[in-house]
């Protein structure tokens, strides 16, 4: 599984060295700064400046940069249509914890909102939230845990979008020792990529617990008493295939039905809560796929470019900007 992740992750890193983008530090946590970059298109703003495209990237929550966000082609795909990207860095497990993640995508919204506007001309009510994997799952999270919320969501693959399925949580598993020990020697806080290897402690340990289904755990408390109760209540809160309302923004989910990391299982739930709650949505399970899989260019123009269309319903960049409604895709 490590070999594999590893793959994807380098598949995922690969960004346009002719594209430069400004960073800033949107917000500094002890004596760890964490940046995040903007990208412009070269066309000039419309009236009403460039809609947003916020890009968190992947990595299991533990793993990972903003430089790996997307793919070389997603990036100028998302310019090309004269979007604004965004792209953020965020501290990682296991010197962290889930809310404080969840912390950090939120302080860097409120950036991009009150502090980049000073600097560049940004549409701020058109904003699509894009990210793959555990940067998937974050971006579910944001339809409710961002205020305002995104007009549009593009989760590929996403990680924990029900952070209580087994997959995720078993609360009749004991904590093994050998995690405890493993997490609390591991634990500082970082927002850099972390190599990794079959040798590396972190991979090694992530892997264990993600196949104890710990992880769920891993990302609350690390306390090995800690009532499995109150950690369920909590996974709830962070579970958006738990939280879907009336309000909740579009949606597409895209996920390979050959998926060895994450199953798309977690993806169908989001999507029949979707659907439970009329939200426009389209959720394309790729036959034949694995983790990773909008980096493959033969697979671009059916399963990646339709989340790009999809978006730009939500996009308008015209004065007057009404909501398309998209007839929801039957699972």
């Amino acid at each position: 599984m490590i070999k594999t992740y590893i793959l994807l992750l380098i598949c995922a890193a690969y960004i346009s060295a002719a594209t430069n983008p400004t960073t800033y530090t949107y917000k500094t946590v002890g004596d760890v700064n964490i940046d995040l970059d903007i990208y412009i298109p070269e066309a000039a703003a419309p009236t009403t400046g460039y809609p947003i495209f916020f890009a968190i990237h992947g990595g299991g929550d533990f793993a990972g940069n903003k430089a790996g966000a997307f793919t070389a082609k997603e990036l100028a795909e998302a310019l090309n249509r004269g979007w604004a990207v965004v792209t953020i860095n965020y501290r990682l497990v296991p010197g962290v914890f889930l809310p404080d993640i969840l912390e950090d995508v939120q302080d860097a919204y409120k950036y991009v909102r009150t502090e980049l506007i000073k600097t560049y001309s940004l549409d701020l009510d058109h904003v699509t939230v894009f990210g793959e994997s555990a940067g998937g799952g974050l971006a579910v999270l944001s339809g409710y845990k961002l205020d305002p919320r995104p007009q549009a969501i593009i989760a590929y693959y996403s990680f924990c979008t029900n952070w209580t399925d087994p997959y995720s949580y078993r609360p009749d598993t004991p904590v093994p020792s050998i995690f405890v020990a493993a997490a609390n020697s591991l634990s500082v806080p970082v927002v850099t990529e972390h190599p990794w290897s079959d040798n590396d402690p972190k991979s090694i340990l992530w892997s264990r617990v993600l196949e104890a289904g710990m992880m769920g755990w891993f990302v609350t408390t690390r306390d090995p008493v800690f009532p499995p109760s109150k950690i369920l209540a909590q996974l709830k809160s962070f579970s958006a295939a738990e939280n879907v309302d009336a309000n909740y923004p579009p949606t597409f989910l895209g996920h390979g039905l050959a998926d060895s990391l994450v199953p798309y299982s977690q993806s169908v739930q989001m999507a029949n809560k979707l659907k439970e709650f009329e939200i426009p949505y389209v959720i394309d399970l790729v036959e034949g796929a694995n983790h990773g899989y909008d980096g493959d260019d033969a697979l671009w123009e059916q399963h990646v470019l339709p989340a790009f269309e999809f978006a730009q319903k939500y996009m308008q960049t015209a004065d007057t900007k009404t909501k398309t409604t998209i007839k929801p895709l039957e699972i």
